[in-house]
């Protein structure tokens, strides 16, 4: 079976209805699930650079960007005409908003070691508008990191002062102890069992989102592609270096 066979078809057959439906289950229930977005064979590939990569790093957690990503497959998709097409009409559909250029910020998140504890349970916002998530290895006992989101907590803010003061707020040793306790069923809190293969969709910079933690022999690998940033003009966020 060719490489990304699944992913591709799927792509290929999306009509701007199908679209609309995941923006309308994405504003509803804060996040969309395509099962089977990618094979076992796709899997095991990626699963072999994991591997890999977490041997390189001592057997402990590690994120890998974009230019770190060759030959994994996860950088095939993210070049792919495409997926990249998905996210342009997500956006333009979904926002309402003419869509700016694709361009990835990707990420391949490692979690495994001693170190687990220390990447888990913290609540954020992305920076960027869209997310999709791709688990590659999630364990399949014990503790299995699953997803945690509160969905679509905040607009799109007019500047990035106001962004960043929404993530000062959320960044608040008191805001992650009270989260951390509505982690075990509190109201709003989405628990998302993922399966891997599958593609995840959601307003990352609207939606306050986190893991939980893994057993600390387990790997939890998991494929983050980001998309647009809304202040990616801004005069200040190029003054603070983050631009």
């Amino acid at each position: 079976m060719p490489y990304l066979s699944n992913a591709r078809h799927w792509l290929r057959g999306l009509s701007d209805g199908d679209v609309r439906r995941i923006a309308q289950q994405v504003n509803q229930d804060g996040i969309s699930c395509i099962p089977n977005f990618l094979t076992t064979e796709d899997l095991g590939h990626m699963r072999s650079f994991v591997s890999a990569t977490i041997k390189r790093a001592g057997q402990q957690t590690v994120s890998l960007k974009s230019d770190e990503l060759a030959g994994s497959g996860l950088d095939d998709l993210g070049n792919s005409a495409e997926f990249k097409a998905l996210f342009a009409r997500l956006y333009s559909i979904g926002l309402g908003r003419p869509a700016p250029e694709v361009k990835f910020y990707q990420i391949l998140r490692c979690l495994t070691g001693k170190s687990v504890a220390d990447h888990s349970l913290i609540f954020h916002y992305d920076s960027y508008a869209i997310t999709a998530l791709i688990p590659v290895e999630i364990p399949e006992s014990g503790r299995r990191g699953d997803f945690l989101i509160i969905p679509n907590t905040r607009g799109i803010r007019s500047s990035y002062l106001f962004n960043l003061a929404d993530k000062a707020i959320l960044d608040n040793a008191l805001t992650q102890r009270v989260l951390r306790r509505r982690a075990s069923g509190g109201k709003g809190m989405k628990h998302v069992s993922m399966v891997p293969g599958s593609l995840y969709l959601f307003w990352g910079y609207r939606s306050i989102h986190t893991n939980e933690p893994i057993d600390e022999g387990a790997v939890r690998a998991t494929a983050l592609f980001h998309y647009a940033d809304p202040h990616a003009d801004s005069y200040l966020k190029r003054q603070l270096g983050r631009g």
